[in-house]
């Protein structure tokens, strides 16, 4: 005996299965059939069931996000590279000029775009 509803085929071959069987009753479980077809007595042609495959979500990479900061229009901002330690032979300007955060360069956008899904890039 075949069952067929919209998309789904269902192939019964108990001799025991009748016509009046219940959603519930399958051997999908009743965590695929919704609940307003759990206590029908059988299945009819307008019967519909769906099924929704839900993706996982996306995981932000934490060390990126501490090293980037995204502006209201969409810039990448990060901090530059030599300021860390051994600032004392470094002038005081070099030392001012590396405090200004620059922007992430077009090649390197879609790297930090691929690091942090959920900002607004």
């Amino acid at each position: 005996m075949m069952l067929q509803m919209s998309s789904l085929t269902v192939a019964c071959r108990s001799p025991l299965v009748s016509q009046s069987l219940r959603p519930s009753q399958l051997a999908f479980g009743k965590a695929a059939v919704p609940k307003s077809l759990a206590n029908r007595p059988a299945f009819t042609s307008s019967d519909r069931v769906t099924f929704q495959v839900t993706a996982g979500k996306m995981k932000t990479r934490k060390s990126a996000a501490k090293r980037y900061k995204v502006t209201a229009s969409g810039k990448v901002l990060h901090r530059r590279p030599g300021k860390a330690h051994l600032n004392g032979p470094k002038t005081s300007e070099r030392k001012s000029r590396l405090s200004i955060e620059a922007t992430v360069g077009t090649s390197q956008l879609s790297l930090v775009r691929a690091c942090l899904p959920y900002a607004r890039i």
